[in-house]
């Protein structure tokens, strides 16, 4: 096609190419200083034509991306942002996992806060306040991961002083570190705008669920429904619900839930709070917190002449545990995907076959979840095997 000037219609934005602006530019050079001059593309004036090209076309791009990022499904980083504001709605920001430390030393010892521990992994803990060591030689004091994010700290891997202190021996974590959230990703985001619509144009659960997506700090959301006169198989009582919620004050949640239930719908889950309404009225607002059920997983593998156990079980662990921790409320795991999240992690050359993979926790290879339960994995349940 001929240099066209850009236009948008109903089919969406239209730019000439880099090739068609090109063109132009000679052609509208050749009219200048006439048809004979030659244009070849060692020439001066051509590579000063072709730069003016590029940059024309570079603004296109950009004006084209700008054109279809006023749609969230498309918009990404910064552009996403600004139209979610529209809804009320803000990006979720990191935050830090934090972990109790026990410190041993030497009585009297001083540790000042933002002295370090640090992992196995290399993630660096500071201390968050002062403190001093005991007649008893050991203190509890809590800790926060210098780096944001879902960092993972099972119990005793926070084993290593990072800042030399006289007077402190030793370090360790009894029990697993708090894990923190990761920066709320443009798919996650786009899922709980459009979510967030559903509050004006569905159902009472669609809306439920839309408005408990925006308590701050939830996580993850399901709501179950027993709609007939007798208790179903989830255990809820007739004509009632249970709203599963992962994060986010009990206050707050029973607080949204009451705002947007209907009237004479009983709540029901393991977790009850006392809601006060803007008339005075008191009411008792149940839902669930979801009870984590670990997966054990034994991977069988066979060695392809490049399996390093040292290096190759963190890797397959990573891949496990990524994807199970990601699944969600009341969401099952086929033991078939953890082939794909092993193999999806060498993009070369296989150092390993992985021959089987199994789980006393599966039935007919699917690992079952209650509506309110979430599968988690950790390093700890799954196990690796080398085969011949």
């Amino acid at each position: 096609m001929a240099y066209f000037e850009p236009y948008i219609d109903s089919e969406g934005v239209h730019v000439p190419t880099y090739d068609e602006v090109l063109e132009y530019l000679e052609n509208q050079y050749r009219s200048i200083f006439g048809a004979d001059v030659y244009l070849g593309p060692e020439t001066p004036d051509y590579q000063m034509l072709s730069i003016v090209a590029k940059c024309l076309n570079d603004f296109s791009a950009l004006a084209t991306q700008a054109y279809y990022e006023r749609n969230p499904q498309f918009a990404s980083g910064d552009s996403l942002d600004l139209i979610v504001q529209l809804s009320g709605l803000t990006r979720r920001l990191p935050t830090a996992s934090t972990a109790v430390l026990t410190i041993e030393g030497v009585e009297g010892t001083e540790i000042e806060a933002g002295s370090q521990a640090i992992d196995g992994n290399g993630y660096v803990w500071s201390i968050d306040e002062d403190v001093t060591i005991p007649a008893a030689g050991e203190i509890d004091v809590n800790a926060t991961c210098d780096t944001e994010g879902a960092i993972i700290a099972p119990a005793g891997t926070i084993n290593s002083i990072y800042t030399p202190i006289p007077g402190w021996v030793s370090v360790t974590n009894a029990e697993d570190a708090e894990v923190g959230v990761n920066m709320e990703t443009d798919a996650e985001l786009r899922t709980r705008f459009a979510a967030s619509h559903t509050m004006t144009n569905s159902g009472v659960m669609s809306s439920l669920i839309a408005g408990l997506l925006n308590v701050s700090g939830v996580k993850f959301v399901d709501v179950v429904e027993n709609n007939t006169g007798s208790t179903d198989a989830n255990g809820l009582p007739a004509h009632s619900f249970c709203a599963v919620v992962e994060g986010g004050s009990d206050e707050e949640v029973a607080s949204k839930i009451l705002s947007l239930k209907s009237p004479g719908v009983a709540t029901y889950g393991n977790t009850t709070e006392e809601v006060t309404d803007a008339e005075g009225t008191e009411y008792e607002i149940s839902f669930s917190r979801p009870t984590e059920t670990v997966v054990p997983i034994v991977v069988s593998v066979k060695d392809l002449g490049g399996y390093d156990a040292s290096r190759i079980d963190g890797i397959i662990k990573n891949a496990l545990m990524e994807d199970i921790n990601a699944l969600g409320i009341g969401k099952s795991w086929a033991l078939t995907m953890g082939y794909k999240d092993i193999y999806s992690q060498f993009s070369d050359s296989m150092p390993i076959a992985v021959t089987n993979i199994t789980s006393t926790a599966a039935v007919n290879g699917i690992v079952s979840c209650d509506f309110d339960h979430v599968l988690t994995a950790d390093e700890e349940h799954i196990t690796i095997t080398e085969v011949e």
